[in-house]
């Protein structure tokens, strides 16, 4: 008999194919490991049909779930192929420890059990230190943090401070280590899809909203959108097994240093390693930033480089769809946003552009009232209403060589009074915090239209601010009016992912860029898009900083 293993796996850290082998190793029949594109096959012959159900038991034990897998598969084929594939020798990404690793690590007969520094080919920093239990170190350690003790740690990619949560986590930018899933699923609304992604081997960071049973536990924790993640090293995970048998199953992580009564220097690590973040959909995740166990490290910088342009070939070149016709979307907070257009006939071209120009909040309203009658009568009914806000806010200014959605979801925020912060930045994140925290299914129509200015298509921001300040005239609340205006938005991407696969026949559709990073428009972009195209973000890069250097690097 012949098995078939198939994963469609997006990762090119080996982690896989190395615990297959060491799997295979223990057993004793034919076998061979074909690696094509994103899919990894594992073929396994033998005669003895309870040998091969063992043999499948035990990998699935010894297989960890990852961020990048997206289907497995196995079943019973004819014939063995005749070719394999011979791995690449690839320098071990720094990686949370294995199952393997775990159980031996918690295993008190076994000669690893408490010992940080234990490691195999697939897992750990490759950080050596004496091999013994410090199971009487992290017994002390959680006292500390039970009695409410702030501890200084090294953790094997960075230093952090650590502490019960409370009053503290209010003067710094924190996060928040859990137990286990269970917990995290207690005190959040998260999703399957994304309780799923938190427990893989990866430990990603997952942006979660808080419950009312967290504001009960925790009241004297004043955030609501928190990052939430599994211990990803065994410092951290001993750790927080101990304070579980203390009734601890939350911690507070943070870089800013605090006062600490206790320091932890067990471990030392080589280099700074910035964990990554995902953003996760039901059919989709896409890596926000971060750097541990990803590869593409060392990329060289370069001033030469275009963002929206590199970002764009970056996710062309991670999935080989140099032979598509492929559009992408670039939604940079930082960047230039448009719509591109790639084929090899006719090469790259800037199909709409999200660019704009204001000098100020009273430009704003002069434009709206020049319009039209309509936007004559709307600004001054605005005005009427709001008149001691309409006065504060006129006298703003902005120093912005270029707009782009999230600088206009800024203004927007200014002007319905969402934020006091003349920045515009500071003022997009109430509005973006905002829908975040609308648990609705719903919003407001919010108009996202297009102009053309010589012979180019443009987005209109009046449109967009104008139905917005319409709504606030209605009284419809803050979340909800939120919510539109990031909903609306991905409904007008869709609509014109459309109109471009009917006029232009695009087989591709990439998006880039740190809008992503936002729950609501991910989830919506991933499950609208993906009906009627087939959608690709970046698969082992942030979806902006480093993709626009691997994907420059194409260029030029």
């Amino acid at each position: 008999m012949i098995l078939e293993f198939s994963f469609n796996y997006l990762s090119s850290s080996l982690i896989y194919e190395k615990i297959i082998l060491n799997t295979l190793g223990i057993f004793f029949f034919e076998s061979k490991i074909i690696k094509s594109a994103d899919n990894l096959f594992l073929y396994v012959k033998s005669d003895d049909s309870n040998e091969l159900e063992s043999f499948a038991n035990r990998l699935s034990l010894e297989l960890p779930h990852s961020i990048f897998l997206h289907e497995t598969d196995v079943k019973v084929v004819d014939e063995m192929p005749q070719e394999s594939s011979v791995l690449p020798q690839l320098q071990k990404l720094p990686m949370a420890f294995c199952p393997k690793c775990l159980r031996e690590v918690m295993d008190e007969s076994n000669e690893n059990y408490y010992n940080i520094f234990h490691e195999c080919e697939v897992c750990g920093y490759d950080v050596h230190g004496e091999k013994k239990s410090y199971k009487d170190d992290f017994v002390n350690l959680a006292k500390s943090i039970s009695s409410g003790l702030v501890v200084e740690v090294n953790t094997f990619y960075g230093k952090y401070f650590i502490g019960k949560l409370g009053k503290k986590c209010n003067e710094v930018d924190f996060d928040i280590i859990s137990y286990d899933l269970g917990t995290i699923a207690h005190y959040t609304n998260g999703t399957n899809s994304e309780m799923a992604a938190l427990g893989a081997i990866e430990k990603p960071f997952v942006k979660l909203k808080t419950n009312i049973k967290f504001k009960m536990d925790f009241e004297d924790v004043a955030d609501e959108l928190i990052r939430f993640k599994l211990p990803d090293d065994l410092v951290l995970h001993l750790l927080l097994h101990e304070l579980h048998k203390l009734g601890i199953n939350l911690i507070f992580i943070t870089k800013e240093k605090l006062p600490f009564d206790v320091k932890f220097d067990l471990a030392e690590y080589e280099k700074e390693l910035e964990p990554i973040e995902v953003v996760v959909g039901d059919n989709h995740i896409a890596i926000v930033r971060g750097e541990k166990g990803l590869p593409y490290q060392n990329l060289s910088n370069s001033n030469d480089l275009i963002p929206h342009v590199g970002a764009f070939f970056s996710v062309i070149k991670e999935h080989s769809l140099f032979d598509n016709t492929v559009v992408g979307v670039n939604i940079s907070k930082m960047y230039h946003n448009n719509i591109l257009v790639y084929c090899k006939k006719f090469g790259t071209i800037e199909y709409l552009s999200f660019a704009f120009k204001f000098d100020s909040v009273k430009d704003v309203f002069d434009s709206i009232m020049s319009s039209n009658e309509s936007g004559k009568k709307l600004v001054e009914n605005f005005k009427n209403k709001f008149p001691e806000h309409f006065e504060a806010i006129s006298a703003i200014t902005f120093n912005e060589e270029e707009f782009n959605v999230y600088k206009l979801w800024g203004i927007v925020s200014i002007v319905l009074g969402y934020s006091k912060d003349k920045n515009i930045f500071a003022s997009a994140k109430v509005l973006e915090d905002s829908a975040s925290s609308f648990f609705g299914t719903k919003g407001p129509r919010i108009d996202y239209k297009l102009k053309r200015v010589d012979s180019k298509v443009y987005l209109d921001p009046l449109m967009t601010i104008r139905t917005a300040m319409s709504f606030k005239l209605a009284d419809v609340d803050r979340l909800t009016l939120s919510y539109g205006v990031i909903e609306s938005f991905v409904e007008f991407v869709s609509t014109q992912l459309d109109e471009i696969k009917e006029e232009m026949k695009s087989d591709a559709v990439v998006v880039t860029g740190s809008l992503l990073q936002n729950r609501h428009l991910f989830s919506k972009l991933s499950k609208e898009v993906s009906i009627n195209h087939k959608l690709y973000f970046n698969k082992e890069l942030p979806i902006d900083g480093k993709n626009i250097l691997y994907g420059g690097n194409e260029l030029f």
